[in-house]
């Protein structure tokens, strides 16, 4: 194992965020670039193993080939229009606007019972918050029996048209990610571009789709998860939550859409092909080729799994109609409305972590390739989960050394100018560092 002193200074880079992220990568990607070229044979090809926002990808096909796999499917299309964005010409995006308002046009008159009432609770919501209280925790059209009276009247009305016109984020998450009239946007766009596209819908189209969902969704960290809770445990209303929902509330979907394809062709496409890939990190493992030179691997660190998260985005991306999750005993839907058969990710199932680590590293030495590992140390963590990571640094590197004769940590700090330092395994790891940990024969 080394135990080098510091290694070069690397300098931050602003870079595009496709969408908000749990473990985004992009003040780091300096550092991983350098942790990659420093071990893959020259000209070779990077494996991207857990792509997420696939901005990683993206900076490595500025330098190499790269393919960028992950299970879930917004992930491979990130990496599309990421690193070939489309620029669309005016005609173009004037004929998916009027699709769009086509279809609203026809729907929202469904639903003026529902616009009306979430309308005036917004406008009331600083002297009586109850009403968007009631909306946000029991306006899903999936959710029966439960909100006021006239909430249930309103959404009864809107079923009778949404149920039969593709309207998965207005039926299932309008009122509670979403306002409703957002929602029922966010389908005009869904609609509009499968008329476009077919099936095979246009990457960067629906990228921007995908920014667009996450920046209106109003919740504490932009995903999906769970819904803002504007009660106290004994039912009491909270006011913290308000100005918050108000704002992302406040935002036009389509106006917004528009903005997201102006960034995405604003993007420099990347120098080299990025194959965009949608499997288990297993499948991609046992079918890569000899022209890959590195993997980087970025997997879950803790027990909360990305499907849960981003689980919206997941749908907007297969255009699908996936049900929910219903509450244990209950007909009810799961609070944070969570797709059906979601991915359950072994890194953060704790006692399958570690034979997921051993079955990576397991194939990397088949392969023949070095393998950079992104990992976080553990930290306090809080009093209800103290343990905020399943495996420590000191685990992993042992681990690794089973597989590979040499294995570095690499650490980035967290300051304006990242320092990118090798330690020994036995060091003492920040909590708030990002590590790096390079396994190579």
């Amino acid at each position: 194992m080394s135990d080098s002193e510091a290694g070069p200074r690397v300098a931050p880079v602003a870079e595009f965020r496709p969408i908000h992220y749990m473990g985004n990568k992009s003040r780091f990607l300096s550092a991983i670039e350098a942790a990659v070229s420093a071990v893959a044979a020259p000209d070779s090809t990077a494996c991207d193993l857990f792509a997420g926002t696939s901005v990683v990808g993206r900076r490595l096909a500025m330098t190499r080939p790269v393919i960028s796999s992950d299970v879930q499917a917004y992930s491979a299309v990130l990496a599309q229009a990421l690193t070939r964005p489309r620029a669309f010409t005016s005609g173009e995006v004037r004929s998916v606007m009027e699709a769009a308002h086509g279809w609203l046009a026809e729907t929202e008159s469904g639903m003026q019972d529902l616009l009306v009432l979430e309308e005036r609770a917004m406008s009331n919501a600083d002297a009586d918050p109850g009403t968007l209280a009631d909306i946000i925790e029991h306006g899903s059209l999936t959710t029966t029996g439960r909100g006021s009276s006239q909430l249930q009247a309103a959404k009864e009305t809107a079923r009778s048209v949404l149920d039969d016109r593709m309207a998965t984020m207005t039926r299932y998450y309008g009122g509670v990610y979403f306002s409703y009239r957002q929602a029922a946007a966010l389908d005009a766009l869904r609609y509009a571009l499968r008329t476009t596209w077919g099936k095979q819908r246009d990457a960067t189209a629906t990228a921007a789709l995908l920014g667009v969902a996450s920046d209106l969704v109003s919740t504490v960290g932009s995903h999906f998860a769970q819904p803002i809770q504007p009660r106290t445990a004994v039912g009491s209303l909270k006011r913290n939550w308000i100005r918050q929902v108000m704002r992302s509330r406040g935002v036009q979907t389509l106006p917004a859409f528009e903005t997201w394809l102006t960034r995405y062709a604003s993007l420099t496409p990347t120098r080299f092909e990025c194959r965009a890939v949608q499997a288990d990190y297993t499948s991609m493992l046992a079918n890569l080729g000899p022209e890959v030179g590195v993997i980087y691997a970025d997997p879950p660190y803790t027990r909360d799994h990305y499907s849960r998260f981003y689980h919206v985005l997941e749908t907007l991306v297969l255009d699908d109609d996936p049900g929910v999750t219903l509450v244990p005993g209950s007909s009810q839907p799961s609070r944070g409305l969570y797709r059906q058969n979601r991915h359950q990710s072994p890194f953060s199932i704790r006692s399958l972590v570690m034979p997921a680590f051993q079955e990576l590293f397991a194939n990397a030495k088949r392969l023949d390739v070095p393998l950079v590992l992104s990992y976080s140390p553990m930290s306090e963590g809080t009093k209800a989960r103290p343990e905020t990571r399943l495996v420590s640094i000191d685990g992993l590197t042992s681990l690794a050394s089973e597989y590979f004769a040499d294995v570095q940590v690499l650490t980035i700090q967290s300051s304006s100018h990242s320092r990118f330092n090798r330690v020994e395994v036995s060091a003492e790891v920040r909590g708030n560092a990002e590590v790096l940990i390079v396994g190579s024969n």
